[in-house]
């Protein structure tokens, strides 16, 4: 390999799904932990891949969302959220906060309670619908993709019957798949004339859902811009169904492999789920990582990210630091290590951490109950992702029982 410091490596790093995180990173926090990159893009960057160098870069407003300027560092050419100025993740300061508060409340605690029969309702629906057309299935399509996306689509206000068009448009939205950039900027167009439409539409025929309440925003005192709007509902689609569904193929899938041994594990102790949610999401998390541009030089335990550098935050990296989690590739559900940095970190942790937590958890403990003898129905080597930069999914998860 070539000499970390003196000749960037290309990133993303090439990923071998069966084997774990590339064994890059580990060579990289052990030699380098704060070296150049070079992106798809052809953009330079520093690649953040120690847990404590994350944490202090997730909690920095020195190194600014806002990438928004001509020219500013991409990891992938084309077009992408990133470029909007009106978009939630690319705003700072007293700007994010004021849009985040619109929509912050729908996502708190006590309101994900209020949505956990619902949740347990359409995964006993799935559940159902599986077991009624039998072994063996796939275990993405029939339950793992549709509950998460059903869910946001109930919170929303999107209708239902339109949910299965949303992969294809979240991957565009999230770079969660390999295309060309011609099909993603035409993916992303279908995908914002669909939400414009369901503006419309809301707008003549206005309900009690979230939508109503954006919609409430755009045209009352507490103003969102119109392509503000579009994005923020394009936004919570998107991360609502493909990140979730994603990170609980992922879990099913480590529960599985192994002679089933976690599976069995989980069974006979139930009351290990919430602690398991936790580690299946630090062992599973995929993706190049977040974008970030230094206002001012910023000083980081393992050295100074300059003024005007693009620095690549590695979750997965973090994740698997050996000094914050140690025997990082082994899952232990009761392991006393800090919390995982799936959600992110500081103004911008994610609004739908707690919601996503409640889908994994009750999808989990009901797959559990309903399905005991779940097994899987190919090698995981043999198993397809998408392949994106920024997340990577399952794209079918064939299981038996």
């Amino acid at each position: 390999m070539p000499d970390i410091e003196s000749a960037p490596q290309d990133f993303p790093f090439p990923v071998d799904e069966a084997a774990g995180p590339s064994p890059l990173y580990a060579e990289r926090r052990a030699q380098c932990p704060m070296g150049h990159v070079r992106l798809t893009s052809g953009h330079d960057a520093v690649l953040l891949v120690t847990h404590r160098d994350v944490l202090a870069a997730l909690a920095d407003p020195r190194l600014s969302h806002d990438l928004t300027e001509p020219g500013s560092a991409r990891i992938t050419p084309g077009a992408s959220f990133l470029d909007s100025k009106t978009a939630l993740l690319n705003k700072e300061g007293d700007e994010h906060l004021r849009i985040r508060r619109i929509v912050a409340s729908a996502f708190t605690p006590r309101r994900v309670e209020r949505w956990k029969p619902t949740i347990e309702a359409v995964a006993t629906e799935l559940l159902d619908l599986l077991e009624k057309n039998g072994s063996p299935a796939d275990l993405v399509a029939e339950f793992c993709f549709p509950l998460p996306v059903r869910i946001i689509c109930a919170l929303l206000g999107v209708p239902e019957k339109d949910h299965t068009r949303f992969r294809d448009w979240s991957n565009a939205f999230l770079s969660g798949a390999k295309m060309t950039e011609e099909r993603r900027t035409l993916l992303m167009q279908e995908f914002a004339a669909y939400v414009m439409a369901l503006i419309a539409r809301r707008r003549a025929e206005p309900g009690n859902d979230l939508i109503d309440d954006l919609i409430a925003a755009r045209d009352g005192a507490d103003k969102l811009t119109e392509q503000g709007l579009v994005e923020m509902c394009a936004g919570l689609i998107a991360a609502g169904n493909e990140t979730t569904s994603n990170a609980l193929g992922r879990a099913v899938l480590k529960l599985l492999d192994h002679d089933r041994m976690l599976w069995e594990q989980l069974y006979a102790r139930p009351d290990l789920i919430p602690g398991a949610v936790d580690e299946l999401l630090r062992v599973s998390t995929t993706g190049a990582g977040m974008l970030r541009i230094a206002t001012e030089d910023v000083e980081l335990p393992s050295g100074t990210v300059k003024a005007g550098e693009a620095v690549v935050i590695s979750f997965t990296s973090s994740q698997h630091d050996e000094e914050a989690y140690p025997d990082p590739d082994q899952i232990r559900f009761e392991r006393d290590a800090p919390p995982a940095v799936t959600f992110g970190g500081g103004p911008h942790y994610c609004l739908g951490a707690h919601l996503a937590k409640a889908e994994l958890r009750i999808g989990l403990s009901l797959l559990l109950q309903r399905l005991p003898g779940l097994r899987l129905a190919a090698a995981p080597e043999d198993l397809r992702y998408s392949e994106g930069d920024a997340i990577s999914s399952l794209i079918t998860l064939p299981v038996a029982w």
